[in-house]
């Protein structure tokens, strides 16, 4: 029973923190907010691609931005981030959106609806998946062990047995499960079963429509006032990196993102939020002047500019019990009150 009626009373909570201010954004005018998403996608690109947490519908985006725009004062996350240090306080407290991956739905899809509502974005890009047009690994597992537990359940059992497929009956939560566990593997080994995932499939199974941003792409981005920050060179998790490796991920893609896009780069993302303080220390020595993780919440005044933290976006999470997508659900998500992660 209790469980059947926790969605109801998340639902009031929310609206009653909601109508007395709790968790309206402007009680938060000295902090740093910061958003992430990944993926936005029309229908029918949305039901084929295999990892909803990090994808949103166009509709539910631009529900999103013009919440924002609404109620902060919303800029690059460079811009955002400079104007905090230097003591600015809007009343509509400041907002950064952030896109990671540098996918090409971002640029055909995500920036018209942010040029609609007159706002800017940052962009971390994978400098090296830029270059060779190449799914990142994540992508290429998911759309692997997708087709092959549509196609073949036998043969997917088979070649997903090493990182356990406990319930080849659920895809998404099965390919879930499969790129969360293959974050545990060494880069060789992972690299490895992604490798033999996609021959078992038949080969690679990203669709025609999918695919990274373009370099002329990005430089339009930029010239039209939204940021390009890193994301790495090939989207590494970067612990895992001897000093060399590090430095090629972190120095290098600063060096090449300058290069291609001839403006400084100042901000860096680091793979799927994993820094140590190793790698904290190479963004810094490579000459970045902040950067960001993927720890839930907003930034209070003081806080590490080489940590900071971000909330990610997802149209499942905004919505009540009812499938309504929420203003009062999304104020609390974002308010300091949201138990983090």
């Amino acid at each position: 029973m209790l469980k059947l009626l926790r969605p109801t009373v998340r639902d009031l909570a929310g609206d009653l923190l909601y109508t007395i201010g709790l968790t309206r954004a402007d009680r938060g005018a000295h902090r740093l907010n910061v958003v992430t998403f990944h993926r936005v996608l029309p229908p029918a690109q949305l039901r084929e691609y295999p990892l909803a947490a990090i994808a949103v519908s166009v509709a539910d985006f631009t529900w999103f931005v013009g919440y924002f725009a609404e109620h902060y004062t919303v800029d690059t996350f460079a811009g955002a981030a400079r104007r905090w240090d230097a003591g600015e306080r809007p009343a509509r407290p400041f907002l950064a959106i952030t896109f990671d991956d540098g996918q090409r739905d971002n640029a055909l899809h995500a920036v018209p609806v942010l040029e609609r509502f007159g706002v800017r974005a940052s962009f971390f890009v994978p400098v090296q998946a830029v270059e060779d047009n190449e799914t990142l690994w994540h992508d290429r597992l998911g759309y692997a062990a997708a087709r092959l537990l549509r196609t073949d359940r036998a043969a997917a059992a088979r070649a997903l047995a090493r990182l356990g497929a406990p319930d080849l009956a659920d895809v998404a939560a099965t390919v879930q499960g499969l790129v969360e566990r293959a974050k545990g593997l060494t880069p060789a080994e992972r690299d490895a079963f992604v490798d033999a995932t996609e021959r078992a499939a038949g080969g690679n199974a990203r669709p025609a429509w999918d695919g990274m941003m373009t370099w002329e792409q990005l430089r339009a981005m930029a010239a039209r006032g939204h940021e390009v920050g890193s994301h790495s060179m090939t989207h590494q998790l970067l612990p895992q990196l001897d000093d060399a490796g590090l430095a090629y991920e972190v120095a290098e893609s600063r060096r090449v993102l300058e290069a291609k896009l001839g403006s400084r780069v100042e901000t860096f993302c680091y793979p799927n939020g994993d820094a140590d303080a190793r790698v904290v220390q190479a963004v810094q020595d490579a000459g970045y002047a902040r950067a960001l993780g993927t720890r839930w919440g907003p930034n209070e005044p003081g806080a590490n500019r080489y940590q900071l933290s971000r909330c990610d976006m997802q149209g499942a999470t905004t919505r009540t019990r009812k499938g309504v997508l929420s203003e009062s659900r999304l104020a609390f998500r974002l308010s300091p009150l949201q138990p983090r992660p």
